[in-house]
């Protein structure tokens, strides 16, 4: 199976690129299971756990939506994940990105 690359957040880290398998099993490892997806844009989504609030760090906050353990960004169609375009990797990386300011972590929200 063909790899794309898709966006990976962990928390206290920032964004990085990963290439994985182009379906739900490229994600094994990276996102506990079960997960939610939460579309961004059109064929864009957020994938978190939905189970990880009791035993695992606050990632990120998006929207209001507290997201605890990593999460990905994946471009999607009919099911099948495909690549991000350099553009999409440049959006979400600033997006989820943390901010340092004067020695203290900054989590950006939104």
């Amino acid at each position: 199976m063909k790899k794309v690359k898709i966006l990976l957040i962990r928390p206290n880290r920032q964004p990085v690129i990963e290439e994985v398998k182009g379906n739900e099993e490229g994600l094994y490892g990276l996102v506990y299971f079960p997960y939610k997806e939460l579309e961004l844009e059109k064929d864009i989504y957020l994938i978190y756990s939905k189970e990880a609030e009791q035993d695992f760090p606050l990632c990120r906050v998006y929207k209001g939506i507290k997201i605890y353990s990593n999460f990905v960004i994946v471009a999607k169609e009919l099911n099948t994940y495909k690549s991000l375009t350099k553009e999409q990797i440049n959006k979400y990386t600033r997006l989820f990105r943390i901010w340092k300011r004067c020695n203290n972590w900054i989590k950006s929200e939104y």
